[in-house]
């Protein structure tokens, strides 16, 4: 896959394209409008992106994919380009894994097998 897939949401989220990223620890989102809670951080903390530069996180909240499907504790960093969903973070918070495919990836519910989101390239 590239490194990167991305994920279509058909709910509520009007910047409603996620890229999949193996390597990071926390979803992060540019757009502060599509949260559903949000807090505002006091103070500053900086998050390193890929060119090495320290960006500042401006808060943090949950976001509503699919109706259903809450991204929690998403950081808000307005100078990066695309929201960014954390494969570790979201398996570990959904209680799922995920099967990667050659054009696409699927994660499953552990307890009942249900598919939960399907993530396209």
């Amino acid at each position: 896959m590239k490194g990167k897939s991305s994920l279509h949401t058909v709910g509520p989220v009007s910047q409603g394209i996620w890229i999949l990223d193996l390597g990071e620890t926390d979803h992060m989102t540019p757009f502060r409008m599509i949260f559903k809670s949000y807090i505002k951080r006091n103070r500053e903390q900086l998050i390193i992106v890929a060119n090495g530069q320290g960006v500042p996180i401006c808060g943090s909240g949950n976001i509503i994919l699919e109706s259903s499907i809450v991204l929690k504790d998403v950081l808000h960093v307005p100078q990066l380009a695309n929201n960014l969903i954390s494969v570790q973070k979201l398996t570990k918070d959904l209680n799922c894994s995920v099967t990667f495919f050659s054009t696409h990836c699927v994660f499953q519910d552990l307890a009942t097998g249900k598919t939960i989101l399907t993530a396209k390239e």
